[in-house]
């Protein structure tokens, strides 16, 4: 069965505005526990009652009722460790009250969100193993404090709305990394560039999320080295927790023989074949995934983000598609309608910008099909990214409510330096700009594909 983690059957609208109760932290100082609450009098009353005279005004802000969108953050307490602990794992509460120590359960402390959304911050949790003590950051300034003093980040725990909304940066970039397969068959000298390039110029460029449309390999070997130098190259995003999304073209499955020839047996079978590319790129790599079309493949996946204000969606779809992979497409897209949705996938515009009608003689649906079945038919489809022929393209097409969806083809096949396609997305002004840079030279493409598009209508 096709498993889809984090897929609803209709995207909740998170209530922001429900996310609107002040949640106070004050800290016991002979401790160093953490009590964060919602109730103004336990607040006022900490210190005199309780010990917690060490007043740090209101950490963020969170909901007293639950709500769409919205899961409870449980409240318990350990005595032998003299600790408040909160969490939204529900499994979590449960382990640590049964076999952690954490013999109180106080309920529900407050109510926040699992997932990310524009009017919320992320609430980061530190533990430190001295104290034996937890406590939540928001700000770089916080989190910076608790890691000089030796506190340890485990990760982003739950959602919750600032307690003075920051600006929205409306400006941010994404990539597009075409064929690179002519990158990876001796060494990986223009790979390991353009990731690290991306690394050092995340800041600069406000980098939010890297896609590839296929193609990384060129064919596979006994060793596999191909899929060695490309792991490793993306292991530089890995390490700078830059989310990245891949879509499998043909050389990058077992179809595809080294010399670039067809490998004997079912070229159909042998093109869902995709074991060595998941080996290496497993679902486990991919930061921002949401959920996959079968367990365990990151064939068909998709991933979610926030940035300019606004949610994105970026589906990776294989090539030619199956039908089922199809349908599936489709309630990914239907159940997500407050993202704009960015498709990536190996195969779907001709090398002069048309949509390609045939399935390369061996896939399933065509490119035209999977548009006309899917990517047409809903209004927050906003892009289209493809390979696999020719260099670059640009053109644009209607959706059937209307909508403008933005195809871009970027391939080049280029093996003296590593092209790179970089979306700068404006959601005040409701533009993108794109440009192809490479790394390596310090040189813009002079073909047509630095252009701008204005009058773009964002799902909001």
């Amino acid at each position: 069965m096709p498993e889809t983690s984090g897929l609803a059957s209709a995207e909740s609208a998170l209530d922001c505005a429900a996310l609107s109760a002040p949640v106070y932290h004050r800290i016991k100082a002979s401790t160093g526990d953490s009590l964060y609450t919602h109730n103004a009098n336990e607040a006022a009353n900490a210190a005199t009652t309780y010990g917690y005279t060490d007043d740090r005004g209101v950490a963020f802000k969170a909901a007293t009722i639950t709500g769409t969108g919205l899961s409870p953050v449980y409240r318990i307490y350990s005595p032998s460790r003299g600790e408040h602990f909160w969490t939204l794992d529900a499994t979590e509460k449960q382990d640590l009250v049964s076999t952690g120590g954490y013999t109180t359960d106080e309920g529900v402390g407050f109510y926040a969100s699992k997932t990310a959304d524009p009017c919320l911050v992320p609430v980061y949790r530190y533990s430190n193993t001295t104290l034996r003590k937890h406590r939540f950051a928001i700000t770089a300034a916080e989190r910076s404090s608790l890691s000089a003093a030796g506190w340890v980040d485990e990760g982003i725990k739950l959602y919750a709305a600032p307690t003075t909304p920051a600006p929205v940066d409306t400006k941010f970039t994404f990539v597009v990394i075409p064929d690179t397969q002519n990158e990876v068959v001796s060494n990986s000298t223009l790979i390991d560039h353009r990731m690290q390039w991306l690394v050092d110029n995340r800041s600069a460029l406000d980098l939010r999320f890297v896609t590839q449309t296929g193609d990384m390999m060129n064919w596979d070997t006994p060793d596999h080295i191909q899929y060695v130098r490309a792991s490793n190259a993306l292991k530089k995003l890995d390490d700078a927790r830059i989310p990245y999304a891949l879509a499998i073209g043909n050389h990058d499955s077992a179809a595809t023989c080294p010399g670039g020839s067809a490998c004997p047996g079912n070229v159909n079978a042998n093109l869902r074949n995709t074991t060595t590319f998941n080996t290496y790129f497993p679902v486990s790599r991919f930061q921002a995934l949401a959920g996959v079309y079968e367990t365990g493949k990151c064939d068909n996946a998709y991933h979610t983000f926030t940035a300019g204000g606004l949610n994105w969606l970026v589906l990776n779809l294989e090539l030619w598609a199956r039908t089922g992979a199809v349908d599936w497409a489709k309630t990914v897209i239907a159940a997500h309608p407050r993202h704009n949705v960015i498709v990536i996938t190996h195969s779907h515009q001709t090398s002069s910008g048309g949509i390609e009608q045939g399935n390369g003689g061996y896939g399933n649906n065509s490119p035209q099909y999977v548009f006309n079945n899917a990517l047409k038919l809903y209004p927050n489809v906003k892009f289209i990214f493809s390979g696999h022929v020719g260099s670059a393209a640009y053109s644009e097409v209607t959706g059937d409510q209307g909508n403008k969806i933005y195809q871009l083809l970027t391939t080049y096949h280029d093996a003296s330096t590593n092209p790179t396609r970089l979306i700068e997305v404006d959601t005040a002004a409701n533009t993108f700009s794109t440009r192809v840079y490479s790394p390596y030279t310090n040189a813009e493409k002079a073909d047509g594909s630095k252009f701008t598009i204005s009058n773009v209508s964002w799902v909001r």
